[in-house]
């Protein structure tokens, strides 16, 4: 028997999540990717800050914030593809839970709520994270980048997870630490959280988002099993 918790006066029976950003810090080995290729070519580093505020906004990103706006689209596809061989290789190098994020899943699965995943990332990258993170392997659902032909902010992928968990969109929260991800939710018709410990653009602040809720950890949201 599946248990609900209450959220904001409505009824709950399942957590969806983003990866990158919000169950999992995985910006450092992004930015190592990024980094290998600027420091063969002789060019600057990207900082820890740069990484950790442009990880969410994938590989394209993070190497314009290296090598600039002024490449060709071809050179920017060779880059990515060389970007993508790095990080296949270590995925999980560096990689680790956010605060407070196991602390949560655990509680899920003690308490029976089911959890899922939805992530833009591509199915190859979240299964080497998922067989890295045991916890992570647990999820209901999962639903990547290349699941369907569209991606976040389109709410489809979200749907498609409510459909897996045959529980109404309604009935299901989703935390994410992007625009899209808040926007995806509202469109969904989901109860939306803003994770603001993850990577949060500095241009776009998430209380700007308009989301159901902001937490500055992830364990914050434990507090509404237990309370219920």
């Amino acid at each position: 028997m599946s248990f609900s918790f209450k959220f904001k006066q409505h009824t709950v029976n399942a957590m969806l999540f983003d990866l990158d950003g919000t169950l999992l810090d995985t910006a450092a080995d992004l930015g190592a990717a990024a980094n290998a290729l600027l420091s063969r070519d002789g060019l600057e580093l990207l900082s820890d800050d740069t990484i950790f505020h442009t990880a969410s906004q994938g590989a394209l990103a993070l190497i314009k914030a290296g090598y600039g706006h002024a490449l060709s689209e071809d050179d920017y596809q060779r880059l990515r593809q060389e970007f993508l061989d790095y990080y296949e290789n270590n995925v999980a190098t560096h990689s680790r839970y956010f605060g407070g994020c196991e602390q949560l899943l655990n509680q899920l699965n003690d308490q029976k709520i089911p959890w899922g995943i939805v992530t833009n990332k591509p199915y190859f990258y979240t299964k080497q994270l998922l067989n890295s993170f045991p916890l992570l392997a647990t999820t209901h659902v999962t639903v990547c980048g290349d699941t369907m032909r569209e991606r976040k902010p389109s709410p489809a992928p979200l749907i498609l997870a409510a459909k897996s968990l045959a529980i109404e969109p309604q009935q299901i929260i989703y935390v994410g630490d992007a625009r899209t991800d808040i926007e995806a939710a509202t469109s969904a018709k989901m109860h939306s959280v803003a994770a603001n410990y993850g990577y949060i653009p500095h241009q776009d602040p998430c209380h700007e988002w308009q989301a159901d809720m902001i937490v500055d950890r992830c364990d914050e949201l434990c507090d509404l099993l237990t309370n219920s």
